[in-house]
């Protein structure tokens, strides 16, 4: 394993006190979920007073609206939804970005991204928006990253990251969702030569640096914004290692990781671990991360078969890990990755935590209220909210969780 210097400048611990849970990093406001995996990318809600049993036929259910193709998750800011989905544009299959009212679910306004992509495995964009106050940072499946004002959709700016980085189109579309921080949008390029991870500047779009080498086209999991022994960086699974990068692309540290595809993103089990899995032979595994003479030194801690994400990232809570273990529901122990419980039936879902539970969405639609415990599957209510394939995970804000396909997008009021 590589073993870099950590640098620990005046400047770098100043950018270090910004902790990396804090929501201020995407500039939204309490209850917001700006982001991919919400305000910490982490899949967690800090939200309360949500109900603890659901009631027969679920919760009250605020509005249902037809949506297009796409797997991008919904975004939640400033009392605007934001997704993308594909739609036909005067006869031309197109993928667009999109706002949306919460309160109602009605369209306020929607920008052309780019052409829409068609696979085996579903049509449409992947990338879910990032909101940063003003602005909305969407990625087109063919590579089109595009700055949107958040208030009307005008384009501000726009990077075609095959042409800037030298990258090849990705079979499944680019997939990844940006990070913004510290006045820089930090995008997976994946071009060869140093350019596999980049920074644009956020006002202009304008390339700030690249670094790393992941291969001939970008990855499907987006990176970790965390905190780790007074230093700031990014996580990603980039190719075949585990990389820690910081604000200025200078590698922290780098961890062999298995050969293949990774769509689910790192998880920060606080303070210093990082938690990895992937799909099919891969397994899961916990990394620590520790400063020993100015160096990053990354220790495995435990591997294991438990918990092989494919495209729904776990979550950790109270000491547990919580995810999809390719179609089976479990939770595990950090500290060894032991079995706790696992529910069949839910397909390849993916799940959130809010207020103590588990909003696990099943691949086909229906959401379950699972309490957040490692004593065993509790289930405290349900609901079919939508209908054929669902892979897109929820979103919470204001009370509210968000849900969507390739058909719907739909509301309900969670709210005791």
């Amino acid at each position: 394993m590589n073993r870099p210097t950590l640098r620990t400048t005046a400047s770098t611990l100043a950018l270090a006190a910004a902790v990396a849970a804090a929501a201020g990093a995407t500039g939204s406001r309490g209850g917001d979920w700006p982001q991919f995996r919400g305000a910490r990318r982490d899949g967690v809600s800090t939200e309360k007073g949500l109900l603890g049993t659901w009631p027969d036929g679920g919760p009250k259910l605020a509005w249902r609206r037809p949506i297009g193709e796409g797997y991008s998750a919904v975004s939640v800011a400033g009392g605007r939804l934001y997704t993308m989905y594909a739609a036909d544009d005067h006869g031309e299959p197109s993928e667009f970005a999109a706002a949306f009212d919460p309160g109602t679910g009605n369209e306020t306004w929607r920008t052309k991204i780019g052409k829409k992509l068609d696979t085996e495995f579903g049509n449409g964009p992947r990338a879910t928006p990032t909101v940063d106050r003003d602005t909305v940072f969407v990625l087109g499946s063919f590579g089109e990253m595009v700055a949107l004002a958040a208030a009307d959709g005008a384009e501000r700016w726009r990077v075609d990251l095959k042409q800037a980085f030298g990258g090849k189109q990705p079979h499944f579309g680019f997939s990844t969702s940006a990070v913004v921080d510290d006045g820089q949008v930090i995008v997976e390029g994946g071009g060869p030569e140093g350019k596999s991870y980049a920074a644009l500047d956020r006002a202009t779009g304008a390339v700030k640096w690249t670094s790393g080498d992941g291969g001939q086209s970008p990855g499907y999991n987006s990176a970790l914004t965390v905190e780790i022994a007074g230093v700031r960086g990014y996580v990603a699974i980039v190719g075949n290692r585990i990389r820690s990068i910081d604000a200025q692309g200078k590698e922290l540290w780098s961890q062999p990781w298995a050969e293949g595809e990774a769509h689910a993103m790192p998880v920060l089990i606080p303070p210093d671990k990082i938690f990895a899995s992937g799909v099919e032979g891969v397994g899961a595994a916990l990394y620590q991360v520790a400063v020993e003479e100015g160096r990053a030194q990354v220790r495995e801690l435990w591997k294991n078969p438990q918990m092989r994400n494919h495209f729904s990232s776990s979550l950790y809570h109270d000491g547990h890990i919580y995810g999809f273990d390719n179609a089976t529901l479990k939770c595990i122990g950090a500290a060894d990755g032991s079995l706790k419980w696992a529910k069949r039936g839910l397909g390849k879902g993916s799940l959130i935590y809010a207020d103590g539970h588990l909003a696990v969405l099943s691949d086909q639609g229906l959401l379950v209220w699972v309490k957040a415990t490692p004593e065993a599957y509790l289930e405290e209510g349900s609901v079919q909210a939508l209908q054929g394939l669902s892979w897109t995970a929820p979103a919470l804000a204001g009370g509210r969780l968000y849900l969507r396909n390739h058909t719907e997008m739909v509301a309900y009021d969670l709210k005791g």
